[in-house]
């Protein structure tokens, strides 16, 4: 079994914060990703994260979730990504069928994961609304990491999505009230001090 502290929520959200910087696919004057790039930039983001917790990454399993994070002892992770509307991604993650090997007695993940997009005045709606579909009866026996990039519209000569990203938000549920993990500057080159940054 793996140990206790071993690939936690917090250390995906700290993982998913610096490998979202890495290989990212617009620049400052190269705004031409559409949402095809930023679906594949998140894909390689948990692909990575996998393999630095020492698991392997599995993508759209059995059109379940799409994507899990799996130990030698079975899924560890399960993670969604969308672009919008969460509810289909949640009741995907709340009702996770687990794969482990029969010599296994846990038959559950660690954590969800579920990272969405939201415009920067929606926020607040899409965390009650993730809070009170996670505490729905029968609760999860896991937590669910939720990371949050916001957004405001923008011309497509602005940006090819359509969106100005702002912040990237993870946000913990579990049995407790949901806690903030930590925030972000969504665009590499708007974290200061770092090779990214022009001044």
């Amino acid at each position: 079994m793996l140990e206790k502290d071993w690939a936690s929520p917090e250390d995906f959200a700290a993982l998913f914060q610096y490998l979202w910087y890495r290989d990212f696919p617009i620049n400052e004057g190269a705004t031409g990703a559409h949402r095809a790039d930023w679906t594949t930039h998140i894909g390689i983001v948990v692909h990575s994260i996998a393999n630095l917790f020492g698991f392997v990454a599995r993508f759209e399993r059995g059109g379940k979730v799409d994507g899990t994070l799996r130990s030698k002892d079975g899924d560890e992770v399960a993670v969604e990504w969308e672009w919008g509307n969460v509810q289909d991604e949640l009741d995907k993650l709340r009702n996770y069928k687990a794969w482990h090997p029969p010599e296994v007695n846990e038959k559950t993940i660690k954590y969800a994961v579920l990272i969405t997009y939201e415009s920067e005045n929606k926020t607040g709606d899409v965390l009650k609304q993730v809070e009170e579909e996670w505490d729905k009866e029968p609760r999860p026996l896991y937590p669910l990491l939720l990371v949050l990039v916001s957004f405001r519209d923008v011309k497509r000569k602005e940006s090819s999505s359509k969106r100005a990203f702002s912040n990237i938000s993870m946000f913990l549920f579990d049995e407790d009230q949901p806690g903030k993990l930590r925030s972000a500057l969504a665009y590499p080159w708007k974290v200061a001090g770092t090779r990214w940054t022009k001044n």
